[in-house]
């Protein structure tokens, strides 16, 4: 009972932090300009977008990238346990195929994965990550395939002006460790910058382990013949160990043999840009991502839920996309930006994987390449000063499909109040991925795009110069998913229509030596077939982030998560619902000398043993230490 006590009155403290906030007196600082939210010049900080830039990120002292998502609004990060697992994100309700990741702008989607083109996250290291833009909604308008919930941007470091050598080290409970360093600054008429990392997860949770290693680098060479040219890249290794999928985990797992995945992953982006006039700017992007995954796993044994179990399977999975990107940025009338270009992609899929049914393992070969051709343009028009008008729309074409995606924006400001007002309507678009396109066994090669359209709108609010308060509702109907449909031999088909209804609220707010992000969320998502809410999606979402500077040696930070109650799904128990649960992490730093800072954190302060799946118990509590030393 005490437990039940203690949940609400933590949510009913962040329901009410707002409230409180806006009698706190802040300082003025600049905002977060979003540049993925689109392409015309100045960015977007709307209502559906939100930022870490590296001083959050610095003060939170994270474990993880995985800890970091966790702090936008509306976004549920799901997790297998401790690291090792893959980890999937559900922005706004949405599956996690439907959030597109980009690298440095690259996209870093797979389609080959059986999670239908989705992102694990679980082998994305820390190192020299400078900012995080999260844009919730459909943005296909912009991106094309596979923006339909959101866009999370992850950009890293770049060199500076001056010399710069840092390295870090640290080291926590359960075997975890973790090494990484940078060195940068001008090379010549140059900037440039090298990180290396290392990490060792340890093993938190048993049977989840993971071994990673990267290293990424930029380099902006001196301007020639007018022309800004910069490279981003970017390669990781990890090799990961953990109980399948569904099996019930340490918990419940009747087979106790793990998965097996080796990754590997390389990124690179080449941007070259040139003002052609004064009102015209061009720019051509290029992006290479590569991923190879050996996976292994034993399956899972039947179970009265489910009889025939999961047969043992494995995939030795190579993909590789590049794409090219011309963008002209326009400002041709006083009031008037505007963006016209085109873009093509190519990508390359193959999987040599098996099931084993009973005593002969089955081929479930295939091999893809899908080319899209695409032409977008994009339009603000500031009809007053404090009223501007948006359109974007893009079209995608190649052998089998075409698709045009729109999106429509209205911005409203009262700038004596310090309210800005949005209003948006769009429709995106996912094609099929690979696996499902292709895997002879559950596979159809005639599945159609999965389609979205989406209303929403939203206030944001400053507070006394500072502190800002977002609100954003939003209504998103899916169409033509694509789900299992259950037969003896389940296939792949556009089964489901799912509605998604929610609310969002965000406050940034700094209060003397005092800063806080607190958060809350509502989604309501329900499968229109069934009637039934969909798994894996809380209702409910709330946090906060404290961070307290008491002077310029030490930093404090105290994180704070609530997750609602959700239902999900294992073969030994099928549905069932997992409470809610709360994870609050503490970390600080101090400054020891100028070129010296001890750093310490304890992850799941509280030693709360939840679930994000079922049997997969999330680790105790988990003291980290370490020390960062720079030149």
């Amino acid at each position: 009972m005490s437990d039940r006590f203690a949940r609400a009155g933590l949510c009913g403290l962040l329901l009410c932090f707002p409230a409180f906030a806006a009698f706190a007196q802040s300082e003025d600082a600049p905002e977060n300009i979003i540049v993925t939210a689109t392409r015309l010049p100045g960015g977007n900080d709307g209502s559906n977008a939100s930022v870490l830039d590296a001083q959050a990120i610095a003060a939170r002292n994270p474990a993880s990238i995985v800890d970091l998502l966790r702090d936008f609004p509306d976004m549920y990060v799901q997790q297998s346990g401790g690291r090792g697992s893959v980890v999937s994100v559900f922005s706004r309700g949405a599956k996690p195929n439907f959030t597109l990741v980009l690298l440095d702008g690259v996209k870093a989607n797979d389609p080959t994965n059986t999670r239908g083109g989705s992102y694990d996250f679980s082998t994305l290291d820390l190192n020299d990550i400078d900012r995080i833009e999260f844009v919730r909604g459909p943005a296909s308008a912009i991106y094309g395939s596979d923006a339909v919930g959101g866009v999370i941007n992850i950009i890293t470091r770049r060199g500076g002006d001056t010399p710069e050598v840092a390295l870090n080290a640290e080291g926590g409970s359960y075997g975890e460790a973790r090494v990484n360093g940078h060195v940068g600054g001008p090379i010549g008429g140059a900037t440039a910058n090298l990180g290396l990392s290392y990490s060792d997860s340890g093993e938190a949770t048993p049977g989840n382990t993971l071994k990673s290693t990267s290293v990424d680098g930029s380099l902006a060479l001196p301007q020639v013949a007018g022309i800004d040219l910069s490279l981003t890249g970017r390669y990781s290794g990890s090799i990961a160990g953990a109980f399948p999928d569904s099996s019930g985990g340490p918990r419940l797992a009747t087979l106790r043999t793990l998965d097996h995945r080796d990754v590997n992953e390389s990124v690179l982006g080449a941007h070259a840009a040139r003002e052609m006039t004064g009102w015209w700017n061009m720019a051509l992007d290029y992006g290479f991502y590569q991923r190879g995954s050996t996976a292994v796993s034993p399956g899972v044994a039947p179970s009265a839920q489910t009889p025939a179990g999961i047969p043992a399977n494995g995939d030795d999975a190579r993909f590789t996309r590049q794409e090219v990107t011309w963008t002209n940025r326009l400002t041709p009338l006083a009031g008037l930006d505007a963006a016209i270009g085109m873009d093509v992609q190519a990508e390359h899929g193959v999987d040599d994987g098996f099931l084993t049914f009973g005593p002969f393992p089955l081929p479930t070969h295939f091999a893809l390449n899908r080319t899209l051709w695409s032409g977008f343009a994009e339009a603000r028009y500031r009809v007053m000063p404090d009223f501007s008008l948006s359109a974007s729309g893009r079209y995608d074409a190649s052998d089998h499909n075409s698709h045009f995606s729109p999106q429509l924006r209205a911005d409203y400001a009262l700038a004596d109040w310090g309210t800005q007002f949005q209003l948006s309507w769009g429709k995106a678009y996912k094609l099929p991925s690979f696996y499902a396109l292709g895997n002879p066994i559950v596979g159809d090669p005639n599945l159609k795009p999965e389609e979205a359209e989406n209303f929403e709108g939203g206030i944001t609010q400053s507070l006394w110069g500072m502190a800002r308060l977002k609100v954003e509702g939003f209504a998103t109907n899916y169409r033509d998913l694509i789900d299992f449909q259950p037969g003896a031999v389940p296939k792949l088909v556009n089964l489901s229509t799912v509605h998604v209804r929610g609310i969002e609220t965000s406050l940034d707010f700094t209060w003397g030596t005092l800063t806080a992000t607190p958060r809350l969320s509502y989604t309501n998502a329900r499968n229109q077939l069934t009637g039934a809410a969909l798994r894996d999606v809380p209702s409910w979402l709330a946090g906060a982030t404290l961070r307290w500077q008491p002077d310029a040696d030490w930093n404090v930070s105290l994180d704070f998560n609530h997750v609602g109650a959700l239902v999900d799904n294992s073969v030994p128990t099928g549905d069932v619902t997992l409470p809610g649960h709360e994870r609050v992490d503490l970390a600080a730093s101090y400054v020891l000398t100028p070129n010296f800072t001890l750093h310490a954190g304890v992850d799941n302060l509280l030693d709360q043993h939840y679930e994000d799946v079922v049997g997969f118990a999330s680790p105790g509590a988990v003291v980290r230490g370490g020390i960062s030393a720079s030149l």
